[in-house]
């Protein structure tokens, strides 16, 4: 099981089944990806069929009810059958993940049958937005977004945050994607099965710096290495979008407006802006001109009833009061600088604090922005257990908006920590990265079905060779 599940009370004996488990259920459920779940967390050795009705409920059998008493979700196995409630549809599928993840395979007298050790368990998130952020790489395949999307939903996350690297062809400006970039029509249907799982794809586009749509230790620039004549959209090295030009703004305007139609109804956009590398934040005349324009954005999206996102690097400034065993990422000059723009920048925008190698909470920098009146979302990444679980620690203890746990180019080596934000999420407990590895494999080959293709198995595509850590 890839949860703990403290809140899980035995109650003695078990609920056995085989072959087609037939169920009621409110329509969230009755979706051909949670009957493939069920099928693969059975083992293959059980099927779902599933008559619909209007409740929040999932029943099996003839078992008995149980209250919410507050909680989001309630479930109770017992030997006549299964029963779940939830407060809303996203709850009763997270009651769902819970209970298919209890299935153990049982062999008697040379017959094999399924069985659920009879509980009940009532529980509320102990962290209500769980994010987390995928990149879709010139190197990405189609499967691995695939196998992401399920893997997430079945840890229970709220929302995928999913940023193009010149990886989705725009009608704006061709030049935008690589020659092997991904259509809408190809991205759809994955974002169509994100939302059936009730996560919410928030799309993301940088707005500022990050404007070659690739790793700066490389070199690329998916505009400028195919149409040198388009410079004039960019700061002189390339890194950054001019931000003074109109035709900029227009151009950003337009491709946020294609990844909004793409990623479907949402209540947030991420507009990015970390790492603005050489933009002198000194001056009150360039404070004033990114936070106009972070303004500007963010009433645009307001419009659209889209909450913004963005990073909080370039805002905050160190102080020799923190904590020397943490290292922070701060970029703003001075701590007037800092002030000056976080008191300028909208509080409707939602800091995203990256922080990756803070290990001891709390993570000081999320309470600098709390304090100045953000919402703030914690951001760690697969750096270590340490510096993840201060993150969410930080987040559960000061009672942030949540966390978004970053992924970037190291899934080959860090989808267990993936499932430790989430377990994170639901439980004070700290699993080790050795003990996620093993558990994370045997969800993710339940939630894909690599059919022995050794490429798609796992989360690495090799396990020899140049380019393995």
């Amino acid at each position: 099981m890839i949860y703990l599940n403290n809140n899980k009370k035995l109650t003695g004996g078990s609920y056995t089944f085989d072959g087609k488990v037939k169920a009621i259920s409110n329509n969230a459920i009755n979706k051909d990806i949670f009957k493939e779940f069920f099928s693969r967390f059975s083992y293959t050795y059980s099927s779902l069929e599933i008559t619909e009705i209007n409740s929040l409920e999932f029943i099996v059998g003839n078992p008995q009810k149980i209250e919410l008493n507050g909680n989001s979700y309630a479930i109770n196995v017992d030997n006549n059958g299964i029963y779940l409630v939830g407060d809303n549809t996203n709850s009763l599928i997270w009651a769902f993940m819970t209970l298919i993840d209890q299935i153990k395979i049982c062999e008697e007298n040379n017959k094999t049958s399924l069985l659920i050790e009879c509980f009940t368990l009532a529980e509320t998130p102990l962290i209500k937005n769980r994010i987390v952020h995928y990149c879709i790489f010139p190197e990405t395949k189609l499967y691995e977004f695939e196998r992401f999307i399920r893997f997430c939903g079945a840890l229970k996350y709220t929302h995928i945050i999913l940023e193009f690297w010149g990886m989705i062809k725009y009608d704006a400006l061709s030049e935008l994607a690589w020659d092997n970039a991904f259509t809408k029509e190809e991205i759809k249907p994955i974002i169509n099965l994100a939302n059936d799982l009730g996560i919410e794809v928030v799309p993301m586009l940088n707005c500022w710096g990050h404007a070659s749509s690739s790793r700066v230790i490389f070199g690329k620039h998916v505009v400028l290495d195919q149409n040198l004549s388009l410079a004039s959209y960019f700061t002189e090295e390339g890194w950054c979008w001019d931000i003074k030009k109109d035709k900029v703004k227009i151009l950003l305007s337009k491709m946020r407006n294609e990844l909004i139609e793409l990623c479907g109804s949402g209540n947030y956009f991420h507009i990015g802006c970390d790492e603005a590398y050489n933009f002198n934040l000194r001056d009150k005349e360039n404070m004033d001109l990114i936070c106009d324009y972070v303004n500007e954005i963010a009433l645009e999206l307001k419009e659209k009833n889209r909450k913004t996102i963005m990073w909080g690097d370039m805002l905050i400034s160190r102080r020799t009061e923190f904590n020397p065993k943490n290292r922070y990422c701060c970029y703003s000059p001075s701590i007037d600088s800092e002030k000056y723009m976080l008191n300028k920048i909208s509080k409707d925008i939602i800091i995203a604090d990256w922080q990756y190698t803070c290990e001891y909470a709390p993570v000081e920098t999320a309470l600098i922005f709390k304090d100045a009146g953000f919402n703030v979302a914690l951001c760690p990444w697969d750096r270590s257990a340490e510096q993840l679980y201060s993150c969410t620690t930080t987040v559960k203890d000061s009672e942030l908006f949540g966390f978004i746990h970053t992924t970037w180019n190291t899934l080959d080596m860090g989808m267990p920590y993936v499932a430790m934000a989430s377990v994170a999420s639901f439980e004070n407990s700290a699993p080790s990265l050795m003990t996620m590895r093993p558990r994370t494999a045997g969800l993710l080959r339940k939630v894909y079905d690599c059919k022995g293709e050794y490429e798609k198995s796992g989360w690495a595509n090799i396990q020899t060779g140049v380019g393995i850590k």
